[in-house]
């Protein structure tokens, strides 16, 4: 997520800074940190301005940023730009609770080595502490976890920060995230979800001036399971459960598939409210989910099987 060298020169950067006047603090070359600065930039951390021939650097006003400086301030014995750079906050993304290092592995894409390699500096500083095969973070440290989800978002925001000037981030994750905005993203990594693309499997639905964006560089595409969770993270009122209903009725999404993709978006109880409604012909309705009859006469609009 952010390197030690990184994280070193945002502990360092607590004023409006040059370049230069950030070489001497952190001892390294001007050139270095110009690079430095620049990945930092594009990583969200830090913005620059220029001032006759002088850049001059300025943190971020992220909220990741004032949780780093609670940790550095009240602990100033504890190196945490060493500690928490390289791949330790995408594991500590995941501690929110215990786990062990199989689940952190899994969760953030890294090898059990990289877990335990990560992870047993913490712990020899007594940050957190592993019991049965399962680590947790000490209670003054929990804070941590969430410090990495700041981060992630940092991340995002600059990410779409490159396409869009006014957008909305839905639902995030480590590597994704669900975004809302006016204006068309074209890039590999923004993959179009939401009304439009109901359009695909012949269930038009009004985008309303708004556009929806998967950020994910390891998918090809939408599935419609996928799309189907999108749309209830998007709008869970009864228009979108509607259009959700005729897409999994249309398009014979398997069951297990959206359950397991609803785990993921934190959507479980609205999908399983799904499949019970269409399992019942409309006699379980719960939340905000159509009449059977207003369903099955929309379904008949767009000829689908129910």
């Amino acid at each position: 997520m952010y390197t030690e060298a990184e994280l070193q020169a945002l502990e360092a950067l607590q004023e409006e800074s040059t370049v230069s006047g950030l070489a001497n603090r952190l001892g390294r070359s001007r050139s270095y940190v110009s690079e430095l600065v620049a990945r930092m930039e594009s990583k969200g951390l830090v913005h620059t301005s220029r001032e006759g021939k002088q850049k001059q650097i300025n943190r971020s006003d992220a909220r990741a940023i004032e949780l780093f400086d609670k940790f550095v301030q009240q602990y100033t014995h504890i190196p945490f730009p060493e500690l928490l750079g390289g791949a330790t906050l995408r594991i500590l993304f995941y501690l929110q609770s215990t786990a062990t290092t199989t689940q952190l592995a899994e969760q953030a894409n890294v090898h059990r080595s990289t877990v335990h390699r990560s992870l047993s500096p913490l712990e020899n500083r007594g940050i957190l502490y592993k019991s049965d095969g399962e680590y947790t973070l000490n209670d003054e440290f929990e804070g941590l976890s969430m410090l990495a989800r700041e981060f992630a978002h940092v991340r995002h925001r600059q990410r779409v920060e490159d396409h869009a000037e006014s957008f909305t981030i839905l639902w995030d994750s480590l590597d994704e995230f669900l975004v809302q905005t006016r204006v068309e993203i074209e890039s590999e990594a923004f993959h179009l979800t939401g009304p439009e693309l109901f359009q695909q499997y012949d269930l038009p639905l009004m985008a309303r001036q708004r556009r929806y964006y998967l950020y994910s560089e390891s998918i090809g595409n939408i599935s419609p399971a996928e799309l189907c969770c999108h749309m209830l993270v998007i709008d869970d009122g009864t228009r979108s459960q509607s259009y959700s209903l005729l897409l999994i009725s249309e398009t014979g999404i398997e069951r297990d598939e959206v359950l397991t993709l609803a785990e993921k978006y934190d959507i479980v109880e609205q999908v399983s409210n799904l499949f019970e409604y269409l399992d019942t012909e409309g006699e379980s309705r719960s939340g905000r989910l159509p009449r059977w009859e207003e369903f099955r006469n929309l379904a008949e609009d767009y000829e689908v099987k129910v």
